[in-house]
């Protein structure tokens, strides 16, 4: 493994090293091959900063966020790394209108509630996971999951029910730090979206199998 790893620090380009981070921390491989990660992370963080793409700068974020949740510690980037990770944080945080509409339903059922909340608190780089709907005095995270958090069928790219693992790696980590989670898949709510009454009862359904009262 040490000979494998030498070989990838030597051969590997920007793009690499965020990759290899990033596919370790969302398959929750981090802690297994913690050495691997240490050092493929020290290795991305020194890169120009000018070479990494928006792509990387929000790998690195998750990255980041996810070794917090594992209580693994990470170098700290250089400033100017640290900065532009901070935009991508800040660009990421936009609301859908299926969103805004679940909202303001989960509002009417007496589900008080805050949208894009942080969920490690104050901490400036928790808003990369940032929860669609939640509930911080009882720790309940609501995510709106659409058409990007599943997989697509090879041959025919029709969107499955099947999660990817970045929507999986994030319910683990939010249940890692706390949070209850319930995740809202937007074909059942395509099949609601068009009767008010009928999305109303769908989430409260939702949140009853939660086992949480209104």
């Amino acid at each position: 493994m040490e000979a494998k790893t030498e070989k990838l620090l030597q051969n590997s380009n920007a793009q690499e090293f965020c990759n290899i981070c990033y596919a370790l921390a969302i398959s929750d491989f981090e802690k297994k091959h913690i050495k691997l990660l240490v050092k493929m992370w020290n290795r991305a963080v020194q890169m120009n900063v000018s070479s990494l793409s928006r792509e990387n700068l929000n790998q690195l974020a998750q990255v980041e966020v996810f070794t917090k949740a594992d209580r693994i510690d990470l170098e700290e980037p250089p400033s100017e790394l640290r900065v532009r990770m901070m935009s991508i944080v800040e660009k990421d945080n936009t609301t859908s209108r299926s969103h805004a509409q679940i909202s303001g339903m989960l509002t009417k059922l007496g589900f008080i509630h805050e949208n894009e909340v942080p969920p490690l608190g104050e901490w400036a780089m928790g808003g990369m996971l940032a929860i669609d709907m939640a509930c911080p005095k009882q720790k309940i995270a609501i995510e709106f999951d659409g058409p990007s958090h599943y997989l697509k069928s090879v041959g025919t790219g029709d969107v499955t029910r099947l999660e990817n693992g970045a929507t999986k790696a994030k319910r683990r980590f939010l249940e890692r730090v706390g949070w209850k989670v319930i995740n809202l898949n937007y074909q059942d709510w395509i099949d609601v979206d068009h009767n008010k009454s009928e999305g109303i009862l769908f989430l409260k359904k939702k949140l009853s199998d939660a086992g949480i009262k209104l």
